[in-house]
Order: C-alpha cells, then sequence, then structure tokens
C-alpha cells in the first residue's frame, strides 16, 4: 500500500509539474530553471526573469521554490535578465531548441541590502551597496534555512543586533536592541511590515507587544546608519522592516505547511493566489500556530488571516492592498524566577491564571504612479486596531521549604526574608482575597493608528552631476486608551477602577487607572544623493512636529499636552574603490568605503513609565508640572567598508553613539540620566567554501564588540537608597561581545542541505548601578555569558515537496536569559520578576507542498 501511494504521489506531482511543455509549438522550445542564492543555493521567490531582445515583452517571476518556465520561445540563442530585489541582476544566454525544453539553475548574487524593492527608502538608479551606512538583510534563503520559530531569533546573525529573553516561545513580545540600547520590548527602534509602522503607538507608546507571525515573513531588512531618518518617529537605534511577498501567480496554486515540534508546538500555514487576471492577483494566506512554552502554564495560540491584492492599473501605475487580522491567546506573565527555583527547577511557573490577549486588525495600501523616466511617487495609507487585555495574579515571596512541604502551608514572607524563596501567585499561599489586597489586575489597553504618506523620487541633474532627490511628507495619528482594573477574585477577568459609591457623600477610592495618550503628527523629508565619480555624497533632513496630550479619567478629566518640533539632519558617503581582479579562484572583487553622522530622537512618553508601575515624572525634576521627561536625543556616526567578490562577502563597521537624556524605563531611575555613550565595532563575513574546494562548505560569521558607559549621571542606589555616582558605569543589557558562526552545505545532486549556527553571547549587567552580588530574590546580578548550538537538515523530495529537521538549542543549555523586567530598587515580588530563563531545546519537522 505504501509502495502504491508513493507512486501514485510521484505520478501527481510529475503531471503538475510537466505541465508548462504542453503545447509547445515544433519551431519553438521553452526554458525551465530555477534561481537560488549564491551564497546558500536557497530558492528565491518572486525574481522577475525577462527575455531580453525581443520584439514583445515576455517574462515571468518565480514561484516559492524559485522555479520558472517561458514557453514559445524562438530556437537559437536566447538572453535572459534575471532580476531580485538585493540582488545583483544577472544576464544568462541559453541555446533553445525547437520542441525541446532547456533546463538551468541561475545564481543571484547578494547586493548586501536592496532597501528600495518596495519604495522603502525611496527609488534611486543606484544599488544599495552604495547606501551611506550599515545596513543587513535577512533573505528568504537564510529565513527558509533557519526556520525559526519567531522573528527574533531571525536576526541572530545580524551584526550590532542583540536579543533578551522573555516568557514564552512566540515571540509576539519581542524584546531587540541595537547598539547597545535598551531592548526591552524593543522600544528605541522602528519596527515596520512594508514599510508602515507596526508598534502599537510609535510615538507616545513605543514597545513592541505585536509582532507578526515569521511565516508570512518573506525577508528581514536592518538599517542602522544614516538612512535611518528616512523613516520615524524612532530614529536612535535604527529600523527593523519586515518584507511579505507580493501575490505573484497567474494560475490557481499555492503552498502548504505543516510543522509539528516538542513542546506540543505545531504550526499549520497555507496560501493560495491565481484566481484573479494578469493585472490583478489576489492572494490569502491562512495560520494556526500553538504549543506549550518552555515552563509550565506558558501556552499560546495564535490565528491569522491575511488577504491581498495586486493591480497594475496601467503601464505606469500599480496598487497593492493588504488587510490582516490576528489573534492570539497566552498564559504570558512577568513572573520569573529565584535562584533557587532556577537552580531546581527552571521550568517553574505557577501562574495558571495569567492571560494575555491580542485582537488586532490592519490595512495597509501602497499606490505607485510614475509621472515620468525621472518622477515617480508612492503613496502609502495604513491603519491599525490594537485591543490587548492582559490579566495577571499579584506575586508574592515564600519560604522554599514551606512551600514544597506536603503537609505544610505557606505564607508569604519579606523580600528579605533569608533563605531561600519562591516567588509564587497570592492565591496560592492565601484564601479569602480581597480588593484591599489587589490580588487579580488587569491592563486593558486599546490602540488606534491611522496614517497616509507620499514621497516622490526624482532623477535629475546637481552642478553637472547625476543626483537622486527623495521628497516626503507624513501625517500620523494614533490614541491609545488605557485602563487598569482590579479584581477580588483570581481568574475572574473583570474589574473595577475604584472602590466606594460615587452617590455617597465620602469620596471613592482609586484602585485603578484610565487614561487616554493621544498623538497628532507631520513628518516632512528631504533626502538627496549626488554622484560624483566614485564619490556618491547622501546629505539629508527630517522634520518632526507633533502633539501629545493626556487625558487622567480619574482625576476629574485632567488634560495636559505638549508639542514637540524637532529637526533631524544626516549627511552619508559611498566611495566605490574600485574592482579588483582578484585572480581565478576569488573572481572579480569590488569594495567601498562608507560612513555617516545622524541626529537621533526618541519622543518623550509617560505612557511608557505608567505600564513599568511608576508615576509620571516630571520633565525637569523641578516640579514646574511639565507633560513628560525630556526627549532622548543622540548624535550617531559611523565608518564602514563592505566588498564582495566571487568567494563572499564582507562588511565592517565602526561606531559611536552619543545620547543625551536617556531613560532608563524599569532600569532604576525615574529621571533623565544625563549623557551616556555607545561605540564599538561590528562585522560579518560569508565565505563560499566550494569556490576553495567544492567539499567546503559555505561559512557565514557576524560578530558585535560593544563598549557602552555612563558619562554622567547620578540615581538612587538600590543597596542602600543613597545617591550614587554611576559615571563610568556600563548600560544595561549590552553584551561587550556577541557572536554567530553558520556552517551551511547544499548537495544539490540529493536535494540536501545541512546547517548549523553557534551563537554566543557576553556576560552583561542588569542594573546601571552594575551591581555584581546576587541576592535570594534574583533580580539582581549580572547575567553570565552563554552559548547556545542550532542545527538542521532540508530534503527536497521533489519540486513540490520538501523536508526539513530543525533542532533549536541542541545540548538544551539550561542558562539565564535575561532579568528583562526587574529592578533592583524595587525588592517587591509583583514589581520586579527576576530570572528569565533562557528558550529551551526545540524540535521541529517541517513538510512543505507546493501546489
Amino acid at each position: 500500500m505504501r509502495v502504491e501511494y508513493v507512486l501514485a504521489l510521484s505520478f501527481f506531482v510529475f503531471s503538475l509539474n510537466s505541465g508548462p511543455a504542453v503545447g509547445q509549438d515544433a519551431s519553438t522550445g521553452g526554458i525551465e530553471g530555477r534561481v537560488v542564492t549564491a551564497e546558500a543555493g536557497g530558492p528565491l521567490a518572486d525574481a522577475t526573469v525577462g527575455v531580453s531582445g525581443s520584439a514583445r515583452p515576455q517574462g515571468t517571476v518565480t514561484n516559492a521554490d524559485g522555479r520558472f518556465v517561458l514557453t514559445n520561445l524562438p530556437a537559437g540563442r536566447t538572453t535572459l535578465q534575471v532580476r531580485h530585489v538585493g540582488y545583483v541582476t544577472t544576464t544568462r544566454t541559453v541555446r533553445v531548441q525547437a520542441g525541446q525544453t532547456t533546463r538551468l539553475t541561475v545564481e543571484l548574487a547578494s547586493a548586501t541590502v536592496e532597501l528600495s524593492g518596495l519604495e522603502i527608502t525611496g527609488s534611486t538608479r543606484s544599488t544599495r551597496t552604495a547606501l551611506p551606512g550599515a545596513a543587513s538583510k535577512v533573505d528568504a534563503a537564510a529565513l527558509s534555512q533557519m526556520d525559526p520559530i519567531g522573528t527574533q531569533a531571525a536576526l541572530k546573525h545580524v551584526p550590532g543586533v542583540y536579543g533578551l529573553a522573555d516568557d514564552g516561545m512566540s515571540q509576539t513580545r519581542m524584546s531587540v536592541g541595537i547598539r547597545g540600547l535598551q531592548p526591552r520590548r524593543t522600544q528605541r527602534v522602528l519596527v515596520m511590515e512594508d514599510g508602515m509602522p507596526i508598534q502599537p503607538a510609535p510615538y507616545v507608546f513605543s514597545p513592541l507587544y505585536y509582532n507578526p507571525p515569521i511565516e508570512r515573513i518573506e525577508e528581514i531588512e536592518v538599517i542602522k546608519g544614516s538612512s535611518t531618518i528616512r523613516h520615524g518617529p524612532q530614529t536612535m537605534a535604527g529600523v527593523i522592516n519586515y518584507v511579505t511577498s507580493r501575490p505573484q501567480r497567474r494560475s490557481p496554486g499555492g503552498t502548504f505547511e505543516l510543522t509539528p515540534g516538542t513542546n506540543g508546538y505545531v504550526s499549520a500555514f497555507g496560501e493560495v493566489g491565481g484566481f484573479g487576471t494578469d493585472d490583478v492577483r489576489p492572494q490569502v494566506q491562512l495560520l494556526f500556530k500553538r504549543g506549550n512554552g518552555f515552563r509550565q502554564h506558558n501556552d499560546f495560540r495564535q490565528f491569522n488571516g491575511t488577504a491581498k491584492l495586486q493591480a497594475n492599473l496601467g503601464d505606469d501605475r500599480s496598487l497593492y492592498v493588504k488587510t490582516n487580522a490576528n489573534y492570539e491567546r497566552l498564559n504570558a506573565t512577568y513572573t520569573g524566577l529565584t535562584p533557587y527555583s532556577f537552580r531546581t527547577d527552571p521550568d517553574f511557573n505557577p501562574k495558571d491564571d495569567d492571560l494575555y490577549q491580542i485582537y488586532r486588525a490592519s490595512l495597509g495600501t501602497i499606490y505607485n504612479r510614475r509621472y515620468s523616466d525621472a518622477v515617480q511617487g508612492t503613496t502609502r495609507l495604513y491603519a491599525n486596531v490594537f485591543h490587548r487585555p492582559w490579566w495577571r495574579e499579584k506575586d508574592v515571596f515564600v519560604d522554599a521549604e514551606d512551600y514544597q512541604a506536603p503537609n505544610r502551608d505557606a505564607e508569604p514572607v519579606e523580600p528579605n526574608e533569608p533563605g531561600p524563596l519562591m516567588r509564587v501567585g497570592i492565591s496560592d499561599v492565601r484564601d479569602g482575597l480581597t480588593l484591599n489586597d489587589k490580588p487579580y489586575f488587569g491592563n486593558v489597553r486599546t490602540f488606534y493608528v491611522t496614517g497616509v504618506e507620499h514621497s516622490l523620487g526624482i532623477q535629475h541633474s546637481l552642478l553637472g552631476q547625476e543626483a537622486d532627490l527623495e521628497l516626503g511628507g507624513r501625517l500620523h495619528w494614533e490614541r491609545f486608551k488605557d485602563n487598569r482594573k482590579i479584581s477580588d477574585e483570581v481568574g475572574v477577568r473583570e474589574g473595577v477602577f475604584y472602590q466606594g459609591d460615587v452617590s455617597d457623600s465620602d469620596p471613592v477610592t482609586i484602585i485603578g487607572g484610565s487614561s487616554v495618550y493621544e498623538t497628532r503628527a507631520l513628518s516632512l523629508y528631504a533626502l538627496e544623493d549626488v554622484q560624483w565619480g566614485p564619490l556618491r555624497l547622501s546629505p539629508g533632513f527630517r522634520l518632526e512636529v507633533f502633539k501629545q496630550s493626556q487625558i487622567n479619567r480619574l482625576n476629574g478629566s485632567q488634560y495636559r499636552d505638549q508639542t514637540s518640533v524637532v529637526p533631524l539632519p544626516r549627511l552619508g558617503f559611498n566611495w566605490n574603490l574600485g574592482t579588483t581582479d582578484l585572480g581565478t579562484t576569488l573572481g572579480e572583487g569590488n569594495a567601498r568605503l562608507f560612513g555617516g553622522v545622524h541626529r537621533g530622537y526618541t519622543p518623550p512618553s509617560s505612557a511608557i513609565f505608567a505600564i513599568v508601575g511608576f508615576d509620571p515624572p516630571s520633565a525637569t525634576g523641578a516640579g514646574d508640572g511639565g507633560f513628560d521627561l525630556k526627549a532622548e536625543k543622540s548624535w550617531n556616526s559611523e565608518l564602514g567598508v563592505r566588498g564582495r567578490s566571487d568567494a563572499g562577502q564582507f562588511e565592517v563597521t565602526g561606531f559611536y553613539l552619543y545620547v543625551e537624556n536617556l531613560v532608563g524605563g524599569r532600569t532604576s531611575f525615574q529621571q533623565n540620566l544625563g549623557v551616556v555613550e555607545s561605540y564599538g565595532l561590528e562585522a560579518r563575513t560569508r565565505v563560499k567554501g566550494g569556490v576553495f574546494a567544492g567539499p567546503l562548505p559555505t561559512l557565514d560569521v557576524s560578530y558585535t564588540y560593544l563598549q557602552s558607559s555612563v558619562v554622567q549621571g547620578v540615581i538612587s542606589s538600590a543597596i542602600d537608597g543613597l545617591a550614587e555616582d554611576i559615571s563610568g558605569n556600563e548600560l544595561p543589557a549590552a553584551p561587550t561581545h556577541t557572536a554567530t558562526v553558520g556552517l551551511s552545505k547544499a548537495f544539490s545532486d540529493i536535494g540536501l542541505t545541512l546547517s548549523t549556527d553557534l551563537s554566543y553571547t557576553g556576560r552583561f549587567y542588569t542594573d546601571l548601578e552594575n551591581l555584581e552580588s546576587t541576592n535570594s530574590r534574583g533580580e539582581r546580578g549580572p547575567v553570565p555569558a552563554h552559548t547556545v548550538i542550532d542545527a538542521g537538515a532540508t530534503y527536497e523530495y521533489s519540486e513540490a515537496l520538501s523536508v526539513q529537521l530543525t533542532a533549536k538549542n541542541v545540548t538544551d543549555n539550561v542558562y539565564i536569559g535575561s532579568r528583562l523586567h526587574s529592578n533592583p530598587s524595587q525588592p517587591s515580588a509583583n514589581l520586579s520578576t527576576g530570572i528569565i530563563p533562557g528558550a529551551r531545546r526545540q524540535v521541529n519537522l517541517s513538510i512543505q507542498y507546493d501546489f
């Protein structure tokens, strides 16, 4: 029976893949091929394959497996031009034979980064190897090879980027920092999808409490240099842009991918398209995902659906529309581990009533119009609604021996109680809870965001030289409703804002909170790129004008507002050092020197302080009732070199950030700190071992050396509460060394690809005081260095069917991932979470079928 099934499946797959040859004229021939990346040999979807010099335009695009078919080509020599965003355009000449199909494989070399593919950074005549700053791209082939569970794991090969471990395995609440700036909730990085912001409220509440599932991400782009001022409002650390695929199918078909794994993990993703016409192409994607997590009571479920439409409205206009709906249910908690729990049971989590939910709906459109050969415009319209109720039980400390004794009732103890402690929910140790205990609370938050942006790319001449000017503007509006409710019954997700009766003469007691934050913003920018021989200069300017307001609805609807006007200049350059013949092995090489300086900016936000449990701070600490803290501002500079040859590519960048008025969030202080600096070196190289000897694998190395320090600053000590001068101390969560080393080898003749990665994260401090001592609570002390090994194997059974086995954290290394929500100045179990263990071993088997 098994043999018959295999034969039937083989016949079905053969019939699907042999269809294009039908109907070929006897005097013509065809070409079937596959486009892959030169670096890893992975499939490259949505590459454009066109016939050069033909009387009529003829071409196609590659499918999800990188394959393409061209039919009815005249016999003789045919020249193909293969293009893809982010890759060097390649031309291949093929001899077409009448009545036959010629087969070939085309390798495209990466162009380091190509951010103009979705008109994200505008359209210029130069490739983005000429980008005036450090940039990286995780392409489709790399994502496919890694097969990560979430986007944070997909960034491990990007130098300068570091992520903190968090509760849960779905990585919805990603925590990524760039070049030493605080990674918590990715709040100092602008995160976009197809060039449109996705953070809940980018101006007033930037922490990333939503992240798109990795299954529908095609590529990830990261820029860190002066090109970041093209975007806003977060221009200090960098920009992460998720690129999703556009509908390309001309005939019905799709992809289905099923991934079961350990820890109860299952992901089922399907995509269907090709039901329109050549000019109107729809696409639908559906995802279901679940898992038990790496700790007890840590399961999640996710449903995600996307509908897309790509429409060509003529030779010079196109419209892209995308809608998405997302629902997630997570047993997420802020309950970390004490050192005792981490040593004895790192999977421990007593909080089975904590619940985090996401309801999000979004709309995005991109309209492109070419006015002339020299002028083209792009208009984006985006809107989303994001509702996030999160109910959590109050934490308390208990004596570990009492809690674990079978015939003994544990009682809450003080944080300074001697002996081993455990952090548990209050309902585990106390009955008869009342509102005075505030045992169960819900942070019920709703966000509304909409905006429209228009940009013009203008090719012109300046002082007799070629130049590209981009002009753009954006109107943006966001509203954030922040409600905090209290319930006296754990697990009952209904609560109150106050105690008492408003009809009585006695005043009510406010125990919750309710505020509304709103931002209206106007952004204008002008970016110029001028080519003088090998030198390309890139001056630019961004202006942010926005008004923030807050209404405290439980304090007489008190209203406060503030208007900010922020100019952000930049100057970058890229110098083409020329092409050199490196010999028969290395081939032709090219190197470029680049650099730049720009003004970085993070908008002030009292909402961020509200979420971490602090009272709204004063703008200056002088008691003048200011709306908020001073905004963080920085001067960012960098100098680097990038190059490539037939043997691979490299990029090395030195950087320096000088930050004024840094805000530390939950890291010991509520006011602007003063001045801090961050500097270092980041490097990435990829070497194709097969160029030197066929059996050698491809080597991919990324490394970051980071030094960060407080130039001037004074905080209250977590030890004795006295003023502590922290000048010279390191910034929290800023490891000196991070590195990832990857090896991969494709055995194309049997359809097998093997890969492995080793990721190292150096030791880093948890707090600004750089406390070395630990305690029994777990919120204090540095995070030790750790190493994680991943491995994977992909087998292509046929053109339509492939199987992939991946193992994350192969050795099941148990390590401290972070103390992400800890504050040494807050010993209370409910205000400082302790140890967050790193992700444990996860083994997944993925089966993908294209139809």
